[in-house]
């Protein structure tokens, strides 16, 4: 965003006196609006730099480049750019909001932005309608159960550029794997900005990685991943092994003996 005061050099340096007191002005009057905004998703602005910016040839006003943090742990969706954007502008043209900071509103732009890409699986469970609320309890608790045993996966596979999961939605599956009941569970899996993505098939593999780990709360059936829109089908891989196949495993322990 472009900020309305005459631009001196001494902006350029994050050490001087200049560069903190414009900095402290911008983060309090930013944080001001989107923590009113966005409540505890929000975390704070961070001031990266100050560039000048021509306006005209007479007059150089300074080119403010921010960071927004918002809470990564939080089941929330993080705002989409446009919704930043709108935002800031809104403060800025409402005398009423208390902004005290002059910019062009017509500036304001996000330059990078997350990465975002859709997914949804199967998992076991009774789908109930307060999991369609997305502010209720239950929604709240399916959401970090699947999100915490997830991400362990995409951080292992993905170091340098995997950053949370958003739960979105869940629903009735309709349908039942081996007379269980399952919920389809639809999240935003976010990488940073500038990062190279994983494709459909790594995606693919590591959420049958995670299917096939038995420290999982959940089971995931692997009959159905969609990603990026696209169905996808593995070979059904269950992260519990059958009490079938446990009774039949001991059976099997037991008659060894008879064959030595």
């Amino acid at each position: 965003m472009i900020i309305l005061v005459v631009f001196t050099s001494d902006l350029e340096n994050t050490a001087s006196v200049a560069f903190k007191n414009l900095a402290k002005q911008v983060e309090t009057e930013c944080n001001k609006v989107y923590k009113q905004k966005y409540g505890p998703l929000f975390i704070r602005v961070i001031v990266i730099a100050f560039r000048s910016f021509s306006r005209t040839r007479a007059t150089q006003n300074v080119q403010a480049d921010v960071e927004l943090v918002f809470d990564q742990t939080s089941n929330e969706p993080i705002p989409s750019n446009s919704e930043i954007v709108q935002t800031l502008k809104e403060a800025a043209t409402n005398s009423n909001s208390g902004f005290n900071l002059t910019i062009d509103v017509t500036s304001i732009a996000v330059i990078k932005s997350l990465q975002i890409i859709p997914v949804t699986i199967l998992t076991d469970g009774n789908f109930v309608a307060s999991l369609s609320i997305t502010s209720s309890t239950e929604f709240k608790n399916r959401a970090t159960m699947i999100k915490t045993g997830l991400e362990t996966f995409f951080f292992a596979d993905y170091p340098g550029s995997f950053s949370v999961i958003t739960v979105t939605n869940f629903s009735d599956a309709g349908v039942k794997t081996r007379s269980v009941p399952t919920i389809r569970n639809s999240m935003d899996l976010t990488f940073a900005a500038n990062t190279a993505l994983p494709n459909n098939n790594q995606i693919m593999n590591t959420i049958v990685k995670a299917a096939k780990n038995n420290s999982l709360p959940f089971q995931i059936f692997t009959y159905e991943i969609v990603i990026n829109g696209i169905l996808f089908s593995s070979a059904e891989v269950s992260s519990k092994i059958s009490a079938l196949t446990a009774v039949f495993l001991v059976a099997v322990s037991l008659l060894v003996p008879w064959f030595d």
